[in-house]
């Protein structure tokens, strides 16, 4: 339609007319361009939104399973505590003696650092790596997770470092079904240990073995410490920017 009136109005040489039939493409242009920028960008924050959203999920998540695994580690040290106690005096008291079988099942049982990584994995995948604008959330991001990787790589060395010191321990202990103990992290366990204490006690290295393990079992807790904290540090971030530029409030706390 303008360009059956611009055709007509340089044929009548109406040049004014011609401005103006100009001037009406020009600003509708200027408009379409205008309203697809804005369509986009509003696509971005929403993506941006639903990106950091997740990042929280995931975050929370973290910090549930970071911390149980905490935990555990300060089970694991106590517990180990008392199977040593008891290979030197060769008994074991009766209030120890859930410490003393739990010392021995879960003896370098140590898992890698926690870090719940589908956001993250979503964001390297796409190559949208700019997708979260604020720059202290990102680096913090990334810094998260530069030291869980770096934890991460040190795991498998630890592993196998407990396997000789596991295997002398095995030599003295037979698992069973018909047995159980006490685990606050596993309800109704099923499953438990029949062993020899004297052949413990007889062994010089058993005490000596699980002393060896308690050492890198308290590094690997001094190590995923700060970790938590990170997690715990970057929530904060993620809450202010969701509230600050969308008005969402998220609630909750991580569950353990």
């Amino acid at each position: 339609m303008i360009l059956r009136s611009l055709t007509r109005h340089v044929r009548e040489q109406n040049w004014f007319a011609v401005g103006l039939d100009f001037f009406i493409v020009v600003v509708g242009v200027f408009i379409g361009i205008q309203v697809a920028n804005w369509n986009a960008e509003r696509l971005e924050r929403q993506i941006e939104r639903d990106t950091l959203i997740r990042l929280h999920d995931d975050i929370v998540e973290s910090i549930a399973g970071q911390d149980r695994d905490l935990r555990f580690l300060e089970q694991q040290l106590s517990d180990q505590r008392v199977v040593v106690r008891a290979l030197d005096a060769c008994q074991v008291a009766a209030d120890d003696e859930p410490s003393f079988q739990r010392g021995l099942v879960t003896l370098g049982y140590v898992n890698p650092p926690r870090l719940f990584r589908r956001t993250i994995d979503e964001i390297a995948a796409s190559g949208r790596t700019d997708v979260i604008r604020n720059a202290a959330i990102s680096d913090e991001l990334a810094s998260i997770v530069a030291i869980v990787e770096w934890r991460a790589a040190g795991h498998a060395q630890v592993i196998a470092g407990f396997e000789p010191h596991r295997r002398r321990l095995e030599r003295h202990i037979r698992y069973t079904l018909e047995e159980t103990f006490d685990d606050p992290f596993i309800p109704n366990h099923q499953g438990g240990i029949v062993y020899d204490l004297q052949a413990l006690c007889a062994d010089g290295e058993a005490a000596n073995s699980v002393s060896a393990v308690s050492y890198p079992t308290l590094e690997r807790l001094e190590a995923y410490r700060p970790i938590l904290e990170r997690y715990w540090a970057l929530l904060p971030l993620l809450e202010a920017e969701l509230l600050s530029r969308w008005g969402m409030a998220i609630e909750g706390e991580p569950s353990p």
